[in-house]
């Protein structure tokens, strides 16, 4: 028994060390394209050494003692930009799945900064003097679907060994994404002191892309991943790398 055991954990073991040996960037969805949402200054970069988002400029490290995070604006979201992501029930189902996850998304962010062991700033419900205010918007919005999930789960089960990083471009097409804009405000004096823009798809799944089967599985996740980064960020010393959520999954 003690070696089925062994054998099952070598199992396992072998596929994680193949797909964490490939090259992250390549795995990573690429930016999407900015919406006029974030203003011109301070200009964003991209820089993955230092910073979890694809773009980014700025620090969000001020004097002020609280935040502000107000609602999620679906303004600048655009229209579905993948084929297999169009619903035959129009655009008012995905209209409303975008409300629900803008209000899932600022409370995301509400709850890494009450949640975190030692955070920087304090949640308010009102904007004020001593706060930075964080707005967000959603721009880009594809849901999962059974096709593009049963396609990447056949296309992961015959894959050669290391050959993630080259499927990466034929599944973008298959994954759900959604695209995020930030930026923060120093309300004391009116200046925006930190921008960034993220996009992320659904993860590579070792097993069963279990998310991939629920229409905005991949969206949620990648949700509570922007918030907990962002929270990390604001209390990170300068030039402290905050790592970037993985685009691996067990499931």
């Amino acid at each position: 028994m003690i070696m089925n055991i062994h054998n099952a954990t070598a199992i396992l073991s072998f596929p994680v060390a193949l797909l964490s040996s490939c090259s992250s960037s390549a795995l990573k969805a690429p930016a999407a394209k900015l919406s006029p949402f974030l203003s011109q200054l301070p200009t964003l970069k991209a820089d993955r050494e230092l910073s979890p988002f694809a773009l980014s400029g700025g620090s969000p490290l001020t004097t002020q003692p609280d935040i502000y995070i107000a609602p999620v604006t679906l303004k600048f979201l655009r229209e579905t930009s993948k084929s297999l992501a169009k619903n035959k029930n129009g655009d008012d189902w995905r209209q409303q799945a975008a409300r629900e996850l803008a209000e899932y998304t600022r409370q995301q962010f509400i709850d890494a900064f009450q949640k975190s062991p030692l955070p920087r700033y304090v949640v308010r419900d009102k904007p004020g003097r001593n706060c930075i205010k964080l707005e967000l918007a959603l721009t880009e919005l594809n849901r999962n679907t059974f096709t593009g999930a049963f396609t990447r789960f056949a296309m992961n089960a015959i894959a050669l060994p290391g050959t993630d990083a080259l499927l990466a471009k034929p599944a973008r097409g298959l994954k759900g994404n959604i695209a995020i804009e930030g930026k923060v405000t120093n309300l004391r004096t009116g200046a925006v002191v930190y921008q960034f823009a993220d996009n992320e798809e659904s993860k590579s799944a070792l097993l069963l892309p279990v998310t991939d089967f629920a229409a905005y599985g991949q969206a949620r996740d990648a949700i509570r991943d922007w918030a907990k980064e962002f929270e990390q960020i604001t209390r990170a010393p300068p030039g402290k790398r905050v790592k970037s959520s993985s685009v691996i999954s067990l499931f």
